[in-house]
Protein backbone atom coordinates (compact mmCIF):
# COMPACT_ATOMS: atom_id res chain seq x y z
CA UNK A 1 0.00 0.00 0.00
CA UNK A 2 2.76 2.46 0.85
CA UNK A 3 5.14 1.69 -2.01
CA UNK A 4 3.71 0.24 -5.23
CA UNK A 5 5.63 -2.11 -7.49
CA UNK A 6 8.80 -0.94 -9.14
CA UNK A 7 9.31 -0.65 -12.87
CA UNK A 8 10.34 -3.92 -14.53
CA UNK A 9 12.58 -2.14 -17.00
CA UNK A 10 13.58 1.32 -18.16
CA UNK A 11 11.68 0.60 -21.39
CA UNK A 12 8.46 0.17 -19.38
CA UNK A 13 9.04 3.42 -17.49
CA UNK A 14 9.79 5.50 -20.57
CA UNK A 15 6.98 3.79 -22.48
CA UNK A 16 4.45 4.84 -19.85
CA UNK A 17 5.91 8.34 -19.80
CA UNK A 18 5.40 8.63 -23.56
CA UNK A 19 1.99 6.96 -23.45
CA UNK A 20 0.53 9.25 -20.79
CA UNK A 21 2.73 12.05 -19.42
CA UNK A 22 0.02 13.07 -16.93
CA UNK A 23 -0.35 9.48 -15.72
CA UNK A 24 3.41 9.19 -15.37
CA UNK A 25 3.54 12.38 -13.27
CA UNK A 26 0.63 11.17 -11.14
CA UNK A 27 2.45 7.91 -10.54
CA UNK A 28 5.47 9.84 -9.27
CA UNK A 29 3.26 11.92 -6.98
CA UNK A 30 1.49 8.79 -5.70
CA UNK A 31 4.80 7.03 -5.08
CA UNK A 32 6.11 10.02 -3.15
CA UNK A 33 2.91 10.31 -1.11
CA UNK A 34 3.10 6.62 -0.22
CA UNK A 35 6.75 6.98 0.79
CA UNK A 36 5.93 9.93 3.05
CA UNK A 37 3.18 7.78 4.57
CA UNK A 38 5.71 5.01 5.20
CA UNK A 39 8.05 7.45 6.92
CA UNK A 40 5.14 8.76 8.99
CA UNK A 41 4.23 5.17 9.91
CA UNK A 42 7.58 4.91 11.68
CA UNK A 43 7.67 8.53 12.87
CA UNK A 44 4.27 8.85 14.54
CA UNK A 45 4.89 6.25 17.26
CA UNK A 46 8.22 7.92 17.99
CA UNK A 47 6.49 11.28 18.30
CA UNK A 48 3.76 9.84 20.52
CA UNK A 49 6.37 8.22 22.75
CA UNK A 50 8.22 11.55 22.98
CA UNK A 51 4.96 13.30 23.89
CA UNK A 52 4.37 10.68 26.57
CA UNK A 53 7.80 11.12 28.12
CA UNK A 54 7.70 14.90 27.97
CA UNK A 55 4.28 15.05 29.65
CA UNK A 56 2.48 16.66 26.71
CA UNK A 57 0.62 13.51 25.61
CA UNK A 58 -3.15 13.81 25.23
CA UNK A 59 -5.45 10.99 24.15
CA UNK A 60 -6.71 12.84 21.04
CA UNK A 61 -3.12 12.65 19.72
CA UNK A 62 -3.78 8.98 18.93
CA UNK A 63 -5.65 10.19 15.86
CA UNK A 64 -2.23 11.01 14.42
CA UNK A 65 -1.78 7.27 13.89
CA UNK A 66 -4.37 7.51 11.12
CA UNK A 67 -2.22 9.98 9.12
CA UNK A 68 0.23 7.36 7.75
CA UNK A 69 -2.61 5.07 6.71
CA UNK A 70 -4.42 7.96 5.05
CA UNK A 71 -1.27 8.96 3.16
CA UNK A 72 -0.81 5.35 2.06
CA UNK A 73 -4.37 5.16 0.77
CA UNK A 74 -4.08 8.50 -1.06
CA UNK A 75 -0.79 7.38 -2.65
CA UNK A 76 -2.29 4.04 -3.68
CA UNK A 77 -5.36 5.75 -5.16
CA UNK A 78 -3.21 8.21 -7.12
CA UNK A 79 -1.07 5.41 -8.57
CA UNK A 80 -4.20 3.41 -9.41
CA UNK A 81 -5.69 6.40 -11.24
CA UNK A 82 -2.40 6.84 -13.10
CA UNK A 83 -2.56 3.19 -14.19
CA UNK A 84 -6.15 3.62 -15.34
CA UNK A 85 -5.05 6.49 -17.59
CA UNK A 86 -2.44 4.20 -19.17
CA UNK A 87 -4.87 1.30 -19.56
CA UNK A 88 -7.35 3.58 -21.35
CA UNK A 89 -4.71 3.84 -24.05
CA UNK A 90 -4.20 0.07 -23.82
CA UNK A 91 -0.68 0.42 -22.49
CA UNK A 92 1.09 -2.93 -22.38
CA UNK A 93 4.64 -3.93 -21.55
CA UNK A 94 6.01 -7.19 -22.95
CA UNK A 95 8.84 -8.17 -20.64
CA UNK A 96 10.20 -10.93 -22.89
CA UNK A 97 10.49 -8.71 -25.97
CA UNK A 98 11.19 -5.54 -23.94
CA UNK A 99 8.53 -3.56 -25.80
CA UNK A 100 6.05 -1.01 -24.47
CA UNK A 101 3.02 -0.48 -26.67
CA UNK A 102 -0.10 1.67 -26.56
CA UNK A 103 -2.78 3.09 -28.85
CA UNK A 104 -2.78 6.79 -29.61
CA UNK A 105 -5.23 8.34 -32.08
CA UNK A 106 -6.16 4.85 -33.35
CA UNK A 107 -2.49 4.13 -34.17
CA UNK A 108 -0.38 1.67 -32.25
CA UNK A 109 2.79 3.21 -30.83
CA UNK A 110 5.75 1.31 -29.45
CA UNK A 111 8.90 1.97 -27.51
CA UNK A 112 11.52 -0.76 -27.62
CA UNK A 113 14.84 -1.63 -26.07
CA UNK A 114 16.49 -0.73 -29.38
CA UNK A 115 15.00 2.78 -29.13
CA UNK A 116 16.39 3.07 -25.62
CA UNK A 117 19.87 1.91 -26.73
CA UNK A 118 19.86 4.41 -29.61
CA UNK A 119 19.00 7.25 -27.20
CA UNK A 120 21.80 6.19 -24.82
CA UNK A 121 24.32 6.04 -27.67
CA UNK A 122 23.21 9.45 -28.91
CA UNK A 123 23.61 10.97 -25.40
CA UNK A 124 27.08 9.49 -24.99
CA UNK A 125 28.38 11.17 -28.14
Amino acid sequence: MFIPRMWSDEVERIGKQRCTPIGYALQGIGDLTGFVGLLALFGMPVYLAYAGFSGSFRWPLLWLLAVPVLLGVVGWATVSFSCSLAYRKRFNYDQERRVSSWVENTQERTYTFDDWQAEQTHRAQ
